[in-house]
């Protein structure tokens, strides 16, 4: 009996935990120096968060950034079925801190529920689609490009439109999945990004002893690309995280 009982309290405690680190937010600071990138881009910052699913954002999280943020990335799945449009509304909305652009790519639960609303949302709160698309930001008469490319079970991935287009800028990939970059596009096109924003997996979202159903997140190198994983802000399906984060980045570009 008295085993049963610490089994059960061990349990619920593990069961506590991990609600508690589906909701505890962590904001992850990252560097990527690159001597490709334009010297007027030095110390360029971007918030990058993905993967918000039926989460409110923290407005406390919003508010401990400091850095003056120059580009805002939403990674995909900002909604599923069944969160309410004013709850993502919101969540653009805490977006608009820093008065910056705001960059979105599509991800699989995004087509979720009624994709017609969700995008009229978006455009009436100035956030720009990258689906298949690029965006050039420029300062100082020197210029870095966002190619953001759309989920690609739903709609086929076509960066080659870019390959020959603007191929000297340096070029920041946005996808909602790794695989789309690391198994969809040819070495020539990899060639062509200096660096990939990417979510989807959650890092796994519930491991155990470092196992999980994906590979946890963080930064890797991709032949001479710099590939940033998040492990996301929201969770899948339960509310538990174990051995990953939910997380967000505050990501600052360094020419050096």
């Amino acid at each position: 009996m008295t085993l049963l009982l610490v089994i059960v309290l061990l349990g619920l405690t593990l069961v506590f935990y991990m609600i508690y680190n589906a909701f505890h937010d962590k904001v992850s600071y990252n560097m990527i120096s690159d001597k490709r990138l334009p010297e007027s881009f030095n110390n360029f910052h971007i918030f990058f968060i993905t993967d918000i699913h039926r989460r409110k954002i923290d407005d406390q999280t919003i508010q401990s950034i400091k850095d003056e943020i120059d580009v805002v990335v939403i990674g995909g799945d900002l909604t599923e079925n069944g969160v309410p449009l004013k709850r993502t509304q919101d969540n653009i909305q805490k977006l608009k801190k820093w008065n910056a652009p705001i960059f979105f790519v599509w991800g699989n639960n995004d087509y979720e529920g009624f994709p017609v609303r969700f995008t009229n949302l978006l455009i009436n709160e100035g956030v720009t689609i990258l689906a298949n698309k690029e965006e050039i930001i420029e300062r100082n008469q020197e210029k870095i490009r966002f190619v953001g490319l759309d989920y690609s079970l739903f709609r086929p991935v076509n960066f080659t439109k870019f390959v020959h287009r603007n191929n000297e800028l340096f070029t920041i990939l946005l996808v909602h999945s790794p695989q789309t970059f690391e198994e969809e596009l040819t070495d020539d096109e990899k060639n062509m990004v200096e660096f990939v924003l990417a979510g989807h997996t959650h890092g796994g979202q519930i491991r155990f002893f470092n196992f999980g159903p994906y590979e946890k997140g963080g930064l890797k190198k991709v032949r001479n690309t710099n590939l940033l994983v998040s492990e996301g802000y929201g969770y899948s399906l339960v509310p538990l995280r174990l051995e990953t984060s939910a997380e967000c980045h505050v990501i600052t570009l360094k020419s050096n």
